[in-house]
């Protein structure tokens, strides 16, 4: 029987217990994908981590490697974490409270991480999404993971027994990762002082025969520590800065010194430390014209031109590395984020950066950038102490 075809069943294993099915669309430009995961009577017990769980991680993962998410064109990782925060928060289900939480890893840096939560979570919030510690019916948590050209970022939303992600993929900033190795100038910094006073500034100094003090710079005080004793002096100061919502001043003193100068608007004086006393002020207005010229005084000014875009409060620095007209430029957070500093210098194609991002447990409230040494003020949000931190530079090989 020629038109005749005979076939033999093979035998197939028995089908597993357990199976999961993904389901995944994209939706326009949006990059929103749906996850349904099932699972089917189970015949023995499991004796470790949850299958169900582990094919979820195992799909998410697959599917952040294969997915092409929408890309975030935002100038910096905080504007990148608003616009995502706004992708989950169009997601979620009207009115409902959440809790998030972010996880890390990709070859950003604990205080990137920390800056992008802050903003992640202020995002959701100006969406209004309510974040609650604990025990929400809907969690959200966000994985920050990278490919060899981007960043990616994964949104799980997870409601009883379904889960939905939203993927957005994150251009590298030039300061980020490893591309940062290829910047000329390195920022360090040293904590010398912490404590709960609102400084304006802050130095350590000595009189090269053993004798050393640690004066800090407060809006209505001079307070001068001897340091071999631990006695401290307060010199009470008038000024108008007592009642700005941002004072400003700054100290002037050599490394080897028995006195100091400061500038508090609108005096400057000069203190004796040894005594400790007020040697004399200038009743002038701060102005380079209005100071006698035995009190000389270094300001800090500001370069032309704008800030860098995401960047707040530029400073002029003593140059290093041979760079040209460098700066320093902190972050353009607000008073309750964390903050970063970073250097950039002034060519003709306009300011590039010259290092990479310096990060700080808390806003930058001071920047003295043409001090010797320079320095900076930070309020750490974890403890509410400021602190004071001397910079310091490094040059790229």
């Amino acid at each position: 029987m020629p038109d005749t075809l005979c076939t033999i069943p093979s035998q197939s294993p028995p089908m597993p217990p357990n199976r999961y099915a993904m389901i995944s669309r994209r939706l326009g430009h949006r990059a929103l994908s749906f996850f349904a995961f099932r699972e089917l009577k189970r015949s023995t017990p499991m004796m470790a981590a949850d299958r169900s769980t582990l094919f979820r991680r195992a799909a998410l993962f697959l599917f952040v490697l294969i997915a092409i998410p929408a890309r975030a064109q935002s100038a910096t990782l905080e504007e990148s974490a608003k616009e995502f925060a706004w992708k989950i928060a169009a997601a979620l289900p009207a009115n409902a409270n959440i809790t998030c939480e972010t996880r890390n890893v990709s070859s950003l840096k604990p205080g990137e991480v920390l800056r992008i939560d802050q903003s992640l979570k202020a995002g959701l919030q100006e969406k209004g999404v309510s974040l609650v510690a604990s025990g929400a019916a809907v969690t959200v948590l966000v994985t920050l993971s990278e490919n060899l050209r981007n960043l990616i970022w994964t949104g799980e939303i997870r409601q009883g027994a379904t889960s939905q992600v939203v993927l957005m993929a994150v251009d590298r900033l030039p300061a980020s990762g490893a591309l940062s190795g290829a910047l000329p100038v390195t920022i360090h910094s040293e904590k010398f002082w912490e404590g709960p006073d609102r400084i304006l500034d802050a130095g350590e100094v000595s009189n090269g025969t053993g004798k050393s003090w640690l004066v800090l710079l407060l809006a209505d005080r001079l307070l001068i520590q001897d340091k071999q004793t631990g006695s401290a002096t307060t010199l009470e100061i008038t000024s108008n800065q007592s009642t700005s919502r941002d004072p400003w001043g700054n100290l002037h003193f050599g490394l080897i010194a028995n006195s100091v100068i400061f500038f508090l608007a609108p005096r400057v004086c000069n203190v004796n430390l040894e005594s400790p006393s007020l040697d004399g002020c200038s009743p002038g207005d701060g102005s380079a014209g209005s100071m006698p010229a035995a009190m000389p005084m270094i300001f800090d000014i500001a370069p032309a031109g704008p800030p860098p875009p995401g960047k707040g409060t530029i400073v002029e620095m003593k140059s290093v590395c041979a760079g040209p007209n460098q700066f320093l430029a902190t972050g353009s957070r607000d008073y309750t984020q964390t903050d970063s500093l970073q250097v950039f210098q002034t060519d003709s194609s306009g300011a590039v950066a010259a290092s990479a991002e310096l990060d700080f447990p808390g806003p930058i409230v001071a920047l003295h950038g043409v001090a010797d040494p320079p320095r900076a003020v930070a309020k750490n949000l974890t403890t509410g102490n400021y602190e004071a931190y001397r910079l310091s530079f490094s040059c790229g090989q």
